[in-house]
């Protein structure tokens, strides 16, 4: 699937939603949290949210896994830009 250059800007609101919760690197949160937050917070549809998920997954900020999205220690880098 191709990416979108607006699926960068989602994937940046999903890292926000770690910030928020105040995760760290190598936590996680469960899947349908993420993805409650990322719409409650008006950061996208579901569509955006899937889009988010993969584009960060390929980047390697998330890791998902069990039912549970884990923040890398890229991903928390990133968070800091």
């Amino acid at each position: 699937m191709a990416t979108l250059p607006a699926d960068e800007d989602y994937a940046r609101a999903m890292l926000s939603i770690f910030a928020i919760l105040n995760v760290r690197a190598g936590e996680s949160l469960q899947a349908s949290r993420v993805r409650v937050e990322f719409q409650s917070r008006n950061m996208g549809r579901p569509a955006d949210c899937e889009a988010a998920l993969s584009y960060a997954v390929e980047r390697g900020w998330l890791h998902v896994e069990l039912g549970r999205i884990r923040l890398t220690a890229a991903g928390f880098a990133q968070m800091q830009i």
